[in-house]
């Protein structure tokens, strides 16, 4: 009798404490300190000039994003490269990241590959998903990764751990998506790769000071 008698406390112990976890998990709710401020990169410097683009009011429903910034970039040799930024102030509240390589095939785009690579940026390593995409008359090349209080992330299962870890801390669970691309040439991906290394060379310091969680 005694020792069924404990397993049933124990049993008791184990659901308040996962109760709570699941409530601290789903409902407690920490704001960031800072919010995004995408203004701080510049639509001009080192040669690229770039205009902002608004996103149709579907696109901002489906996104759900807290802030975000869209915009075109072309250089003096005539390089394009497209920037999108997805900050959510918090995951856990209908607000989830949509991962583009969900998005990406649902706008008729085929996912040619797909490999998480790492970069060096003036010697700052940065971790992303390289993707050549394409369809019947167009080919891409994009770098897409996250960004949260931990770091780059490359994957969702990463992500969920994340945003997991930062609710059990009491801590924000605000995350960013960050997707660059530009138009290559059929067996020209070695340009495409150029083109936005020499973008992220410029512009990924002021980006990363766009985010809260970025800012030194």
């Amino acid at each position: 009798m005694e020792r069924t008698a404990g397993r049933y406390y124990l049993v008791i112990a184990l659901l308040i404490v996962a109760g709570g976890l699941s409530y601290m998990l789903r409902y407690v709710r920490v704001q960031p300190e800072h919010q995004s401020d995408f203004s701080t990169i510049p639509l001009e410097s080192n040669g690229w000039e770039g205009r902002e683009l608004p996103l149709a009011d579907w696109t901002l429903e489906v996104l759900k994003a807290t802030d975000n910034t869209s915009r075109q970039y072309l250089n003096s040799n005539d390089d394009y490269a497209s920037l999108f930024i997805g900050y959510f102030k918090d995951q856990k509240y209908g607000s989830q990241i949509h991962s583009p390589r969900h998005c990406l095939p649902g706008g008729g785009w085929s996912i040619l590959s797909l490999k998480p690579v790492e970069l060096d940026i003036d010697g700052q390593k940065l971790s992303v998903n390289r993707v050549i995409i394409g369809d019947e008359r167009n080919r891409q090349i994009v770098y897409y990764w996250y960004r949260t209080r931990s770091g780059e992330l490359t994957n969702e299962f990463g992500l969920k751990f994340d945003l997991m870890k930062n609710s059990l801390l009491l801590q924000p669970t605000d995350a960013a998506m960050i997707r660059l691309m530009t138009y290559v040439d059929s067996g020209d991906e070695d340009v495409g790769d150029r083109i936005l290394m020499d973008f992220l060379k410029t512009f990924l310091q002021s980006i990363e000071k766009s985010l809260p969680f970025g800012r030194t």
